[in-house]
């Protein structure tokens, strides 16, 4: 019970901390290290809290330390927050790295449009085409899953710039509902399709919400939130697992629209609880302490092998959701059911005095590059489109498998960023002048806040917005 409290009151001081940052311009409130605290928060945090308040867990997982692995649990899960923390905050040489060079793009709303458009049909293409190419199968679809979420988001931010237009929301919503079906064929996981929806808030938060008092914020996402989250619960609900499962539009469809209202609230309630991933990873810490089985920077080595094919590579590193499930001895299951380890349980598997620290400070270091590159890029959508095409996928890391979640996003972001990029340089072609112009500005920044963004869309407000490099240090 009082670890339960505990980590209650971590999830409050994660809730604090996020919107400290937000109110001093530190750190954007929809900021790539946020969504992945929004992970951690679902998946541990709350989902430890509700394992020890009403012992809601996994069937087969039985914890015979409870005690101690619940203090076990506690104490990695404070450390790595810590760590993580300390080491976005205290590393600034990828702000640096990241304010190297300025993008600036014609970008009208006409051209975002069409790069947008154009962007989410290539991503189709690649999507229904890339799983029939030997060898590269596991590579393009999710290159064009980054693609299809990618073009949403600039044609969001052309909705966000105009107004509101009537005639880009219809070709919005005509594009979402493009990509939403071309992310369900085939598909059993949710990420994805989450992660759609998160890019087109994370495209108005980025063009215009941001820069809105908190009062009238704070609505448009609780309204852009719920749908999500009706989306996503009749998706869950409609899900069947097996190896020779139709999963083609129509049946995807058909199930979503007769899907079992007892299904749905089942899996609201997984959701809520984070889908125990909390407990997983207590008795994840348990059996790796007692019986061993460790094995040195998994993570790390599952995401380096992904691209590699199993044909060349028979025995290649399974992920641990996969191991566990082996593990706990679950029967009448598909060969393809896993398990969230969550966190804590990726670093107790890969070896504890490595994984901890070595975790902590990669992806802070990662997701401080991606947050001070979208700040910088308010004159390049495309830099936008790539960091919020893959939100899904980030939410999902504390969660795990973590090297698998890490692949995914790497593939969306080089979608966007090869395919997009290509679009873009006909569409949207940089303005090289204006971009001279910037980078010699930047070499003699003063750290003052340049005056041309104290202005209504510039300025800084509470949800937080632009701040001077550095301030995070």
């Amino acid at each position: 019970m009082i670890l339960g409290i505990y980590l209650s009151l971590l999830s409050i001081a994660l809730l604090l901390v996020m919107r400290s940052d937000a109110l001093t311009g530190r750190v954007c409130l929809l900021s790539t290290r946020n969504w992945f605290i929004a992970g951690l928060l679902l998946f541990q945090t709350i989902s430890g809290a509700t394992t020890l308040f009403l012992n809601l867990t996994e069937e087969r997982v039985e914890l015979d330390y409870p005690l101690a692995s619940s203090l076990g649990f506690c104490v990695l899960l404070t450390v790595f927050t810590i760590l993580f923390l300390w080491f976005y905050r205290k590393f600034d040489w990828p702000a640096r790295l990241a304010h190297r060079r300025v993008r600036i793009r014609n970008d009208s709303l006409p051209r975002l449009v069409m790069a947008g458009t154009l962007l989410v049909g290539l991503g189709a293409v690649l999507r229904f085409g890339g799983s029939q190419v030997p060898y590269v199968a596991i590579l393009l679809p999710q290159l064009a899953a980054g693609c299809l979420t990618g073009g949403c988001i600039l044609v969001a931010i052309a909705w966000a710039r105009s107004r509101f237009n009537l005639l880009i929301a219809v070709v919005l919503l005509a594009l979402t509902v493009l990509s939403g079906s071309a992310l369900i064929v085939g598909a059993f996981g949710r990420r994805e399709l989450v992660g759609l929806m998160f890019g087109m808030i994370w495209g108005l938060y980025m063009a215009k919400w941001r820069f809105l008092p908190v009062a009238w914020f704070i609505p448009r996402a609780t309204a852009a939130a719920s749908v999500l989250l009706v989306v996503f619960l009749l998706f869950s609900g409609a899900r069947q697992s097996g190896e020779n499962v139709d999963r083609s539009f129509s049946t995807q469809i058909e199930r979503i629209v007769s899907v079992d209202p007892d299904q749905v609230q089942e899996h609201l309630i997984a959701s809520a609880v984070g889908q125990f991933a909390g407990g997983i990873s207590m008795w994840t810490l348990e059996n790796r302490v007692l019986d061993g089985g460790v094995y040195p920077l998994h993570s790390l080595v599952y995401f380096v092998t992904m691209p590699i094919p199993r044909d060349f590579w028979p025995d290649k590193p399974l992920g641990l959701g996969l191991q566990l499930v082996k593990e706990a001895g679950v029967t009448g299951v598909s060969d393809e059911h896993s398990w969230g380890p969550g966190l804590v349980g990726h670093i107790a598997h890969d070896f504890i005095p490595l994984s901890l620290p070595l975790y902590a400070f990669l992806l802070a270091i990662g997701f401080r590059y991606m947050d001070e590159r979208t700040e910088v890029s308010h004159s390049d959508p495309l830099t936008i489109a790539i960091y919020g095409s893959a939100l899904g996928q980030i939410l999902g890391m504390p969660r795990g498998d973590l090297g698998l979640f890490t692949w995914q996003m790497m593939c969306a972001f080089t979608g966007v960023w090869l395919i997009g990029g290509l679009i873009a340089s006909f569409v949207m072609p940089r303005d090289r002048m204006a971009e001279a112009a910037a980078s010699e500005d930047v070499e003699e920044f003063d750290g003052s806040i340049p005056e041309e963004l104290d202005r209504e869309e510039g300025a800084l407000s509470p949800i937080g917005a632009p701040h001077e490099f550095g301030a995070r240090g």
